[in-house]
């Protein structure tokens, strides 16, 4: 533009401003040429969108990586440490109830010493042996003589056993062995019994002239007054590595007469890091102090052979280079966790150790590779650049060749879509592309703002928007979980509905299903449902209780109080009563949310919510009113008070289960307590079915005719008689395992 004369003097002051407007234009135009017209918006799409893509896909592919790398292998570390602790914890299962089995026999011994030389101690022996299948076995020796008395489980098949290794008996299940000096001669006799005591066979050595007092376990309890245990060692009975655990005999003037001990094989420890799932090539294994193997996956390589001589097995004599290197890394770092390098690859070793009071510098070494857990991250990541990158570039081309078309409707579809945000869906959007898609997404959002106006009719618009402000959806899903289960019903709902008007019957139910829901209430419990008379609850979830057990008994039993409060209420009221059945079950199940994504309940399902309601329904076969099953009394422990109903496969299952009829609380709740005839029938129960599961059955007709007597309205005496009885006359085959199969839910 040329520029702009001056204006002439003495010209009128309106032109005068009209030219100054005219300069200053003049200059902006300059100014705008100066600089340029810039980009298009279609190259600043496509730069920026190259830009932002590129960048995007660099940094959160690295990111990702880096973060996923440091979450695998901290969950890596921390699946370690609660393998580490999960393996120790069982280990010392195994060993705890030991000490106390040995604590237990040397005191039995120490009240009676002619007794337990005698050998009368030697069931109470063998029922450890049987509860206790980690014990090789358990013994006396005592000071004065030496005399020696020790208890052996036999393996079933074994081919060699006892002091000329032969083949024992068929019946035999335990051998008690007796190693005496009376009057200078030396006798070791072997006596072979069935688990019921009838002695199937005896013999006798005179060669292994075996003296226990000079033995380090013997010496070792005797120095330190207190529990020890022994070094590791290979028992020559079954070249298998153990321990031994030993305490001291005491008399009662405070004198040391002996020691109680038992032996403890390792076999079992080696079992449990077989079952471990540590990767492809993890492991896991036991160490002592001097590094000699006490467990092993294999439990065959913790013991060598060399001729008839067998001795224990180091680690680094497993010829395993990851090993030897992992034992490297903990000397050199002295720490629990180690990362190092064996074999070209990266390994990660954990060494934690036992417990203090187990007084052994045992250690659980557990060895992982690596790439077993992010070997995959790896090639995921390499994956994810790769088509990150191709992504990026179709997306550039597409970008290119759409962004001049789609950018003012999108634009205007920007605003629409904030309008909807906010709920403002008055009129359609009025807008139309020249490119297809972008005129069917226009067509979809009309579509979607007439759906939202519908939906909006039925459900409050607060909530509507809400929901489409915050995006965030509801999920079906749920999580394994142990809870304990409880299903209630009442007998005879049909007749009692037939009884009663509709409206009367309504209010009736709804006061029993208040009542059994305030119960639930009250010990943190949660309702599932009501179906019918019928209610289901559960503990456990979504609040998690250590207890959950123990509250679905206590909330079971004042269930039956409740209930009965109730009954004489309404029998006052010349109204009828109800019987209230209940079943509680304790086992894992998947609880969460639960439905469609139209209809969603918070809800438990499994097989354990399955054997709950069996078990509702058990009761009317037995005429009880609270069944529950072992595992809610092992969970719930020795508060309850519950006395041993049957072996019972429910319907639908083969699988026996031991059914328990719940009773009251030992201690804790007064209003619940049982009373003198409760404990009456507790205790005539257990011994009738003891007597009917060990098939004394003329035993058990007498034991339960007395719980007859003592309990005359109760329906389970009859029914084991009449059992009994069939049995007397028709005897059960040999592989009888007593389980009663239900046939009706």
């Amino acid at each position: 533009m040329p520029p702009v004369p001056d204006a002439p003097s003495g010209a009128p002051s309106g032109a005068a401003e009209n030219g100054a407007a005219a300069a200053a234009a003049a200059a902006a135009e300059r100014r705008r040429k100066k600089r340029g017209k810039g980009l298009t918006l279609r190259v600043n799409i496509l730069t920026a969108f190259a830009t932002l893509l590129s960048i995007t896909v660099v940094t959160l592919v690295t990111f990702a990586y880096h973060k996923n790398s440091t979450s695998v292998l901290e969950l890596m570390g921390r699946f370690v440490e609660r393998v580490s602790a999960s393996g120790i914890s069982s280990s010392m299962a195994l060993l705890d109830p030991v000490e106390t089995s040995v604590q237990a026999t040397a005191r039995l011994a120490a009240i009676d010493e002619a007794k337990a030389r005698d050998g009368s101690l030697f069931p109470y022996m063998t029922s450890i042996l049987a509860t206790q299948p980690q014990l090789q076995s358990i013994y006396l020796a005592f000071d004065a003589d030496g005399r020696f008395l020790q208890a052996f489980p036999i393996p079933p098949g074994s081919a060699k056993f006892g002091a000329h290794d032969a083949k024992p008996p068929e019946k035999a299940r335990f051998a008690l062995r007796v190693v005496d000096r009376k009057g200078g001669t030396y006798s070791d006799v072997w006596t072979y019994v069935t688990p019921t005591g009838e002695v199937v066979g005896t013999e006798t050595s005179n060669e292994l002239n075996y003296d226990p007092r000079p033995r380090p376990w013997y010496k070792d309890a005797i120095a330190t007054k207190g529990l020890i245990w022994s070094d590791l060692l290979v028992y020559t009975s079954n070249r298998q590595p153990g321990i031994t655990a030993a305490y001291p005999i005491f008399a009662a003037d405070g004198r040391v007469i002996g020691a109680a001990a038992a032996n403890v094989s390792t076999n079992q420890m080696s079992d449990f890091l077989a079952s471990l799932d540590l990767g492809r090539s993890g492991i896991a294994f036991i160490v002592d102090e001097k590094e000699q193997l006490i467990a092993h996956p294999d439990a065959t390589r913790t013991v060598s052979q060399d001729g008839l001589k067998y001795s224990l097995v180091k680690a680094d004599q497993l010829g395993e280079k990851v090993i030897t290197d992992a034992f490297a890394a903990y000397r050199k770092h002295k720490s629990h966790n180690v990362s190092f390098d064996s074999g070209g690859q990266r390994h990660l070793g954990s060494f934690n150790p036992f417990p203090a009071d187990l007084g052994k510098n045992w250690l659980m070494v557990i060895i992982v590779l690596e790439d077993d857990f992010v070997g995959t991250l790896k090639e995921n990541s390499r994956d994810l650049v790769v088509a990150g990158f191709a992504a990026m570039v179709i997306g550039l081309l597409l970008v290119a060749l759409l962004a001049s078309w789609i950018t003012r409707p999108l634009t205007l579809l920007t605003h629409e879509i904030q309008k909807i945000q906010k709920f403002d869906l008055v009129g359609p959007i009025a807008l139309h592309a020249i490119v297809a898609e972008v005129n069917e997404l226009i067509h979809s959002m009309n579509m979607m703002k007439r759906a939202l106006r519908t939906f909006g009719m039925f459900v409050p618009r607060d909530l509507v928007r809400e929901l489409v402000a915050s995006g965030r959806p509801i999920e079906l899903g749920g999580q394994n979980r142990t809870l304990t289960v409880m299903f209630t019903d009442v007998a005879d709902f049909t007749g009692l509905s037939e009884r009663m008007a509709a409206g009367d019957l309504l209010v009736h139910v709804s006061r029993h299903l208040a009542a059994i829901s305030e119960c639930v209430a009250e010990e943190d419990g949660t309702v599932d449902k009501y179906v019918g008379d019928a209610v289901m609850a559960f503990w456990g979830a979504p609040t998690w209780r250590d207890d959950h057990a123990l509250r679905g008994c206590v909330a079971a039993l004042k269930s039956r109080r409740v209930q009965a409060l109730m009954n004489a209420e309404w029998a006052a009221q010349g109204l009828p009563t109800m019987f209230v059945r209940i079943g509680l079950h304790t086992a894992p199940v998947i609880v969460g949310n639960i439905g469609s994504p139209w209809r969603m309940s918070y809800t438990a399902m499994g097989d354990g919510v399955n054997v709950a309601s069996r078990l509702e329904g058990v009761n009317k076969v037995y005429g009880t009113q609270i069944c529950v099953s072992q595992a809610v009394i092992a969970d719930a422990g020795e508060t309850v008070l519950a006395r041993p109903l049957d072996l019972v496969a429910v319907k639908g299952r083969k699988a026996g289960a031991m059914v328990y009829e719940l009773m009251a609380m030992r201690e804790g709740y007064p209003e619940l307590a049982p009373t003198p005839q409760d404990l009456e029938i507790c205790r005539l129960t257990e011994e009738a079915f003891a007597a009917y599961q060990e098939r004394r059955w003329s035993d058990a007709i007498a034991a339960y005719e007395k719980l007859a007597e003592a309990a005359p309205a109760d329906k389970v005496p009859a029914i084991f008689i009449e059992r009994c009885r069939h049995y007397l006359a028709d005897p059960p085959p040999a592989d009888w395992t007593g389980v009663y199969e239900m046939k009706t839910k």
